[in-house]
């Protein structure tokens, strides 16, 4: 049994490095010989829909748990984007937990998430104090903290919680942006009454650059 384990966990591992090595050689053609098919699909749909946006990431995964059919794993993803003629630096942190069927992977969940794209030459750096895991129905604080002074330039920020992900887009409307002096941006949040995960996406604008952070907070009982 301790040999099956052994053996299965060192599986396990050598999938993970195949799924990193060929997302930053961009061996596209061999990434579907990593899934089956029905979690490809899935899979395909959200990295080509990224890949269009993002076309320089580097990828680092990591085991964060090994179970013989069950992983979680650490994902870190950097690159940049331009937008409007501005370049943005992307960095992104995410737990997914990963399951498994004859060495491919069979199915896989975002746990948490937190993404921050900000402008290459923002002055602005931010500090986030918030939560992974929060109770249904708990309210909770989501805190963004502005930690280097910064001129006498205004500040504008706004904060959501997307209840539609893929149709939201970075606007004034959405976000709600008002002018700021407070050194950063703190709300309270109410969590869902049912088990699951809620998304909140805050903004910090200067007219030196902007800041976007969108994170995935689990929600459980």
């Amino acid at each position: 049994m301790i040999n099956s384990v052994l053996s299965k966990n060192i599986d396990n591992q050598l999938l993970i490095n195949q799924l990193e090595g060929h997302l930053n050689q961009r061996k596209d053609y061999l990434l579907k010989e990593l899934f089956l098919q029905k979690s490809f699909n899935q899979f395909n749909r959200h990295y080509q829909d990224f890949k269009e946006k993002y076309k320089d990431a580097k990828w680092s995964i990591k085991p964060h748990k090994n179970d013989q059919n069950e992983s979680l794993l650490d994902i870190k993803i950097i690159s940049t984007r331009e937008i409007n003629d501005q370049i943005y630096n992307l960095s992104t942190k995410q737990t997914v937990k990963v399951e498994t069927y004859k060495n491919k992977i069979k199915g896989y969940e975002v746990i948490d998430e937190e993404s921050i794209l900000n402008s290459q030459k923002s002055p602005l750096i931010i500090k986030i104090i918030s939560p992974n895991k929060v109770l249904a129905g708990e309210k909770y604080e989501m805190n963004l903290i502005i930690e280097n002074p910064l001129d006498n330039s205004l500040t504008a920020s706004g904060m959501i919680v997307l209840r539609n992900e893929d149709k939201k887009k970075i606007s004034n409307d959405i976000f709600g942006i008002k002018p700021n002096q407070s050194g950063g941006l703190f709300k309270y949040i109410q969590a869902p009454l049912k088990p699951g995960s809620q998304t909140i996406s805050a903004i910090i604008t200067h007219p030196k650059g902007i800041y976007l952070i969108t994170k995935k907070i689990k929600v459980g009982l």
